[in-house]
């Protein structure tokens, strides 16, 4: 069994921007439609939004915005959510003494903190739904391009090629390019192959019904995906901690809805629910269990397939500095005899094997790395 650990260089290969580029992406979307989607009105707030970041009093706020990089900028707007949850526990730690000076002071200084962050909690949460409407549109638009001759999306149907049963994919990618090419070379599909429990497919009005047969190849997205959303269905009749929204299986081919879809709040009204995603961030928050309650279930089926594995490939993954819990993940989990970096970037795949203590990759001597359309090319 094989471990391929995915990061945003695979999905280069269709035109998905790496991390660095993102912000500039969604930047791009949105001002070309300048439409009402979703639970937002972009014509309004995008423009609002960019000129707040870019003239904004606080210093690091308007650094990150010129950086460009939508890590960056989330970063700067979720430390006003940490500082806003921090004067809440304050004013609560208060009551709990029953200090008759305290509550005052504290309730004052709460006041304070939400009224001079309102508009980040605000705008961070504007970001956070351009960016699963940006991964949505560039989902529905690969129906059509992922069926021609494409070279990047041959490339990726080579990578597909190269996935044997049993093996396994993680990612910290929230698109969902590889799924549609091991759906399409029957080693995967949505009913069982994000290991989130079995989700029960209704056929809808065309005829492209998933495959029946088990996924041989699982996809983690350890940092969830666009298309997923909390099962709020009473019953829970699929035994499933996911609800997969019509337009993500639509996108992918597939005429079929989720049982537990019509029962969720998102599917008439997004302003109810989330999206299971966990954004690009310093200050990832794991800790909401009905947004995030399925993503633990995922990091401990990873950590038991990279200590079982006979081989670890870490695929076009830089472990940025903010994914924190990713590097201690792999240090933990991974026998650095078994690791492998496939890697273009010298420096990149340099710094991977100090920080993963991998014996194997392709740069020896600072020697030119395998650059992954070369890799996938080789022999299996």
């Amino acid at each position: 069994m094989n471990i391929y650990i995915v990061g945003a260089g695979v999905s280069h290969q269709v035109s998905y921007p790496l991390g660095g580029a993102l912000f500039s992406y969604i930047d791009s979307y949105i001002r070309d439609r300048r439409a009402s989607l979703d639970r937002k009105d972009y014509a309004k707030e995008w423009p609002k939004l960019c000129r707040w970041l870019k003239g904004n009093r606080d210093s690091l706020v308007r650094a990150a915005y010129i950086t460009g990089n939508i890590e960056n900028i989330f970063t700067a707007l979720d430390f006003a959510r940490k500082l806003r949850d921090e004067g809440h526990s304050k004013v609560a730690r208060s009551i709990r003494k029953s200090d008759q000076a305290g509550p005052i002071d504290a309730e004052a200084d709460s006041k304070r903190i939400d009224q001079q962050t309102d508009l980040h909690l605000r705008y961070s949460c504007i970001l956070r739904w351009a960016m699963v409407r940006y991964f949505q549109q560039r989902h529905q638009e690969d129906l059509n391009i992922s069926k021609t001759q494409d070279t990047g999306w041959q490339v990726l149907r080579r990578f597909g090629e190269k996935v044997k049963p049993r093996d396994v994919v993680i990612t910290f990618n929230y698109d969902a390019t590889l799924e549609r090419v091991l759906l399409e070379q029957g080693k995967w599909n949505p009913s069982d192959g994000y290991r989130l429990g079995i989700t029960r497919l209704q056929p809808g009005n065309g005829s492209h019904c998933p495959p029946s047969q088990p996924s041989t190849v699982p996809i983690l997205h350890l940092h969830g995906s666009f298309g997923w959303y909390t099962n709020f269905s009473p019953s829970h009749l699929n035994g499933t901690y996911i609800s997969l929204s019509a337009d993500f299986l639509h996108g992918l081919g597939i005429e079929a809805e989720d049982v537990t879809w019509q029962d969720n709040p998102a599917s008439s009204n997004p302003t109810h629910v989330d999206p299971i995603v966990i954004h690009p961030s310093f200050f990832k928050d794991y800790n909401d269990w009905r947004q995030y309650g399925a993503l633990p279930e995922l990091w401990k089926e990873a950590a038991e397939a990279l200590r079982a594995t006979d081989h670890i490939y870490i695929v076009c993954y830089s472990l940025p500095a903010a994914d924190s819990a990713a590097l201690t993940f792999l240090v933990t989990n991974c026998d650095r005899k078994k690791v492998e970096i496939i890697e273009r970037d010298v420096a990149t795949c340099m710094r991977l094997r100090q920080l993963l203590g991998s014996c194997r990759s392709p740069v020896l001597n600072l020697k030119p790395t395998i650059d992954f359309k070369d890799w996938v090319e080789t022999a299996s």
